[in-house]
């Protein structure tokens, strides 16, 4: 079971960038629920952020050849109204 840490309110950020000379895109949350709702969608993070035992921020690397998990992410993980 993994354990999250919560963010200060103030603190709390969800960043996707789009690499295209890279071709992928790259979600980054320290939102606890986002983070599981994202494992949920498309599947474990690229990285977690570790401090102590807790996780306190996640990130997912696809590709934008994969256009299923993009689309899993942007219907059952509500990135846009968090």
């Amino acid at each position: 079971m993994k354990k999250y840490k919560e963010a200060n309110k103030s603190e709390t950020e969800t960043t996707i960038n789009v690499l295209y000379s890279e071709n992928i895109l790259s979600i980054y949350t320290n939102k606890v629920d986002l983070e599981r709702q994202l494992c949920k969608a498309i599947g474990e993070p690229t990285h977690e952020y570790v401090k102590g035992r807790s996780i306190v921020a996640s990130r997912w690397d696809v590709s934008l050849n994969e256009k299923s998990k993009i689309t899993q992410m942007m219907l059952k993980a509500n990135i846009f109204e968090l």
